[in-house]
């Protein structure tokens, strides 16, 4: 899994330049268009929003724990529908703008997350942090199947039965280019270029 200085790395250098051209809490995964591009950016996360509420069927007084929080845009958006929300990052400064809007965020690694840490919860998301819940080396060393597994178990132990989780992340399909084409030394603008960016940008992380 990508550690603390991992992530510090990727998301606590931006931190600042972050939060200057998006805003305080916005979002850093991808928004909801639903094939309509006339919406701003602002409104297709909205939908997002929107639309993973529905799914975990977020309720007033309800509490969700939102696994890789990053700057707090689903918490904002739960907290003005009434929910409680509980956030976890492993970016220090993520964290920290949090707090200062207002967010309750900890520097919390959550494979160690149990009904003993925060208490139970109603349902969970995580939005854009699952490629960060197991590492290259780890994935190459077949231990893939086995840290996605634990994680699983470990979030339906702080979900009551039929609890819901909704996870949005990023797949690998069938054309994905072998591993050893993934370099920074590829030809520009390559494939195995431009993934090789992408996981020098994301250390840690498959």
């Amino acid at each position: 899994m990508a550690t603390n200085q991992d992530l510090d790395f990727t998301y606590s250098l931006i931190d600042k330049i972050f939060r200057l051209s998006i805003g305080e809490t916005a979002d850093f995964s991808g928004a909801k268009y639903d094939g309509d591009f006339s919406m701003s950016l602002e409104e297709a996360q909205r939908r997002k929003h929107e639309y993973v509420a529905e799914s975990i069927n977020a309720k007033p007084d309800d509490r969700v724990l939102d696994i890789g929080c990053g700057w707090g845009p689903l918490m904002t958006y739960l907290n003005a529908q009434g929910v409680e929300t509980t956030g976890v990052t492993l970016s220090q400064k993520q964290a920290a703008a949090c707090r200062r809007n207002g967010l309750d965020v900890h520097i919390k690694d959550c494979r160690t997350i149990t009904r003993d840490t925060f208490g139970p919860f109603d349902s969970a998301a995580s939005l854009g942090a699952f490629e960060h819940f197991c590492s290259v080396e780890e994935y190459r060393a077949g231990q893939q199947d086995a840290i996605y597994g634990k994680f699983f178990e470990n979030i339906a132990g702080v979900l009551p039965p039929g609890g819901r989780f909704f996870v949005q992340t990023m797949v690998f399909g069938p054309n994905m280019i072998p591993y050893d084409e993934m370099n920074v030394d590829a030809p520009h603008k390559s494939d195995g270029h431009i993934v090789g960016l992408i996981a020098k940008t994301i250390p840690g992380s498959w």
